[in-house]
């Protein structure tokens, strides 16, 4: 399974990678820097409170190690609203970001007509 995981490097600045992304527990409390534990509550009561089904938002693969339990965007989108750290926020904040368009290249033209009047 090819798979993309998360970044978020010193400067605060997201990496999303272009494959898709599935994430352990472990990668997504590296990445929001939690404690594992705390990520595998919320997983598991976001899983419980039906937010999101098992079959749609985790997959699981065998590695060396055994099998490992990967989670999707939507998964690590949801997280990052639980849980409260700085790199949780950053990435709360860059979404929030990218889904109001503040982050666009180009900034809006808004042209006002009253009353035959023009507004730039």
């Amino acid at each position: 399974m090819k798979r993309g995981t998360i970044t978020i490097d010193g400067k605060g600045n997201v990496h999303i990678p272009s494959t898709p992304v599935w994430m352990s527990a472990c990668e997504i409390a590296d990445l929001f820097g939690a404690f594992s534990g705390k990520v595998s509550v919320q997983i598991k009561t976001i899983f419980k409170e039906g937010l999101l089904m098992e079959t749609e938002a985790m997959r699981t693969i065998q590695s060396g190690q055994g099998f490992i339990d990967l989670y999707g965007i939507e998964m690590i989108t949801m997280l990052s609203f639980r849980i409260a750290t700085p790199q949780a926020k950053t990435l709360r904040r860059w979404i929030i970001d990218r889904l109001s368009g503040k982050n666009s290249s180009s900034s809006p033209l808004i042209v006002c007509y009253t009353l035959g009047k023009r507004y730039n």
